[in-house]
């Protein structure tokens, strides 16, 4: 038995973080042809997900949220939008999941590199310093959202072998990137750019690595289909 899949970004106003969806999109349906991908937007952006429920036939339909922690729209919007559709299920978003954490840690390596000719070697948090590796992520008022974040960057201390902070990106930017340590790496988890990325390659400015949001990364593109495979067990 397949179902549709109905992949519900944030949805954006930059170009390039546009197409950066559609590719990532696009890679998804590559990586299984025989089920049928379409893509819709909680904000922002059109076709929304109402609109997108309405507009398509294909039912039972599996809705993914390209989302990476549990704020405002995994808990209320797309519960809100399906309530009543009982052949319409919610799969799990995606963070912070290990092949997420793997595609933040390969982007900041590539960042690294990039501009250092190579990783730095892990730095021991036995010696007092304060961390300069960082992960930028969107700020929410939701409590299960920042736990998450929090979660994430522990993975990623795990995966790094180095200690890392939450950068949140809200606020005066430039007033918090002053305040840390000089050559601060900063590892990104969104998955595409737009107006919060924009604005931490302003305030950074030169003051350390930034690395590229996840993209079409093969691990989370592989991740969107172990949630689609564990929504679709509950159908059957």
């Amino acid at each position: 038995m397949t179902a549709a899949l109905l992949i519900a970004a944030h949805g954006t106003r930059s170009p390039q973080g546009t197409d950066t969806i559609s590719a990532f999109v696009d890679a998804v349906a590559r990586s299984r042809s025989d089920v049928p991908v379409s893509l819709c937007f909680l904000d922002v952006s059109e076709p929304s997900l109402r609109d997108a429920l309405e507009a398509t036939d294909a039912r039972p339909l599996i809705v993914m949220p390209l989302l990476l922690s549990a704020g405002y729209h995994v808990s209320s919007d797309i519960p809100h939008v399906v309530a009543g559709r009982s052949d319409v299920l919610v799969a799990r978003h995606l963070g912070p999941d290990p092949a997420i954490i793997t595609a933040v840690a390969d982007r900041l390596a590539e960042a690294r590199s990039a501009e250092r000719g190579g990783p730095l070697p892990a730095r021991s948090a036995q010696r007092g310093e304060a961390p300069n590796t960082f992960l930028a992520a969107v700020a929410s008022s939701r409590s299960s959202a920042r736990a998450e974040v929090d979660e994430a960057a522990r993975l990623l201390a795990n995966r790094l072998g180095e200690p890392v902070s939450v950068l949140p990106l809200d606020g005066d930017l430039a007033t918090t990137v002053a305040g840390l340590p000089q050559r601060s790496d900063v590892a990104v988890y969104l998955l595409a750019e737009g107006g919060f990325l924009d604005a931490l390659r302003v305030a950074m400015n030169g003051h350390g690595v930034i690395a590229e949001p996840i993209g079409t990364h093969h691990a989370a593109v592989s991740l969107v289909w172990a949630r689609y495979d564990e929504a679709l067990g509950r159908v059957r």
